[in-house]
């Protein structure tokens, strides 16, 4: 019966470990980049403007066209061209001077026709070159070229944002859930003190005011403790929603705060984040395009020139028996003249969009480099943090050991020791506390600095 039983227990442990969701920092990240939206429309603009590229370059080449008319006229009047005497010259001085005012005797019979339905063909195919644009095609592939790098770096700068959110979920569920088991463990100290005073004063050695002393404390650690647990259902659905899965799916952490923590070295960090963060790219990718901008509005007041070559035919029923053909070739030169100013007052609008965007770049750079100094400042902190917690809890323990011993021998009283079992689970609780801040600052660490990059 007993072996049965325990391959009971093992079947049922077995079945929860496979209903629970294990998963490491690694994998929450890696899940969360494949659901997020946000990440999915960024690569849609990136893919975009790689098509947008591949439009500019087309360009450079000729463009072939074909075009076809066709028109239809009922009941089209007949065409008359009445007969006579050909005109002449009536000298030779006269010829030369072409005046043919005299009448031959050469008779011209003239021209009936008869039309009925007149129909009209016209096809044409043309071949077209731009030689000459002002650079605007040139320009104009600039412009895709720094297109397609912004949505790149945005699609960098989502992904930072999204892995920065995620570690943040992330190391604040291990924060509640090392809480937790604080909360419990200092709830076995206060059963264990409560178990203590029970007996001493069934003893008759202590009032029951004393022993209700530790109940109150332990009612109140029960619910913290509730509280940290509904917080940390709160915090999985906060995770599994991030992930795209249902906000109750039993998901576990594999992860826990680490207590040797290093700090790491930030003397760069200002020079790191000029030179990688995806905000000053773009900037700097806005910046080329507005100055491009300016290039185009100047190109659209030069010349302009092209050629192009063709190949026509057109038929014309009753008047041409057969289709006739007939090539072509042609240039064209665009030349503005005057436009009243526009292209000055144009060029103008264009150089103040430049100061604009040359302004919002220098103003990222400096709010950039004072994001860089507060979050190194705030991991400096946190680090001193989790020193002076490591400590506190050391002389915690220490003072923990010798109020016990006091209280045994009746030289402390309960809320001596009460307070002494509170001091030691504030100092755990303020260790736990820092060391998830510091795992969040070292991944924000990252991200300010520029050092969260995609793979694509």
């Amino acid at each position: 019966m007993k072996k049965l039983l325990t391959i009971i227990y093992i079947f049922v442990f077995s079945i929860q470990l496979s209903a629970q969701q294990v998963m490491t920092l690694e994998d929450c990240r890696k899940q969360a980049v494949e659901y997020n939206k946000e990440l999915k429309r960024a690569e849609y603009q990136k893919q975009e403007a790689v098509v947008n590229q591949k439009i500019a370059r087309t360009a450079y080449l000729p463009s072939l066209s074909a075009s076809a008319n066709g028109m239809f006229l009922p009941d089209v009047n007949d065409f008359s061209v009445p007969g006579g005497f050909l005109p002449t010259a009536t000298s030779e001085e006269a010829a030369l001077n072409g005046d043919y005012s005299g009448i031959s005797d050469v008779w011209n019979p003239g021209l009936n026709m008869e039309i009925d339905n007149l129909s009209i063909l016209y096809g044409s195919v043309t071949l077209a070159q731009p030689v000459y644009t002002g650079g605007k095609i040139r320009y104009a592939n600039k412009q895709a070229d720094a297109g397609v790098e912004i949505y790149k770096h945005n699609y960098d700068l989502k992904y930072s944002e999204i892995i920065e959110q995620t570690d943040r979920i992330y190391w604040n569920m291990a924060s509640i859930s090392a809480s937790v088991k604080l909360a419990e463990k200092y709830i076995e100290m206060l059963i264990e003190l409560e178990d203590q005073m029970t007996e001493m004063y069934n003893l008759g050695l202590m009032p029951a005011s004393e022993k209700l002393k530790v109940t109150v404390q332990k009612n109140e650690a029960e619910l913290n403790l509730m509280k940290a647990k509904n917080a940390l259902r709160i915090s999985r659905m906060f995770l599994n929603q991030l992930l795209g899965q249902d906000l109750n799916t039993d998901i576990q952490i594999a992860d826990s705060l680490s207590y040797d923590m290093q700090l790491m070295d930030m003397t760069n960090g200002v020079d790191m984040a000029l030179s990688n963060r995806d905000e000053l790219a773009i900037l700097e990718k806005q910046l080329e395009i507005t100055k491009l901008d300016r290039k185009i509005t100047l190109a659209d007041f030069l010349p302009q020139v092209g050629v192009s070559a063709g190949y026509t035919s057109y038929y014309v029923s009753d008047l041409v028996e057969d289709p006739t053909f007939s090539p072509s070739i042609a240039g064209q030169i665009t030349i503005p003249l005057f436009h009243w100013g526009e292209g000055k007052h144009k060029q103008d609008a264009a150089k103040l969009k430049i100061m604009q965007v040359q302004t919002d770049l220098d103003n990222t750079n400096e709010l950039i480099s004072l994001e860089v100094q507060q979050v190194k400042i705030q991991i400096e902190e946190a680090y001193e943090s989790i020193q002076l917690a490591k400590k506190n809890i050391r002389e915690s323990e220490k003072s923990l050991e010798e109020t016990q011993a006091s209280f045994e021998v009746g030289l402390n009283t309960t809320t001596d020791l009460l307070n002494a079992q509170a001091e030691w689970q504030a100092a755990n609780s303020q260790l736990i506390e820092a060391l998830a801040q510091f795992e969040v600052l070292q991944t924000s660490w990252q991200k300010v600095t520029g050092s969260l990059k995609s793979m694509d």
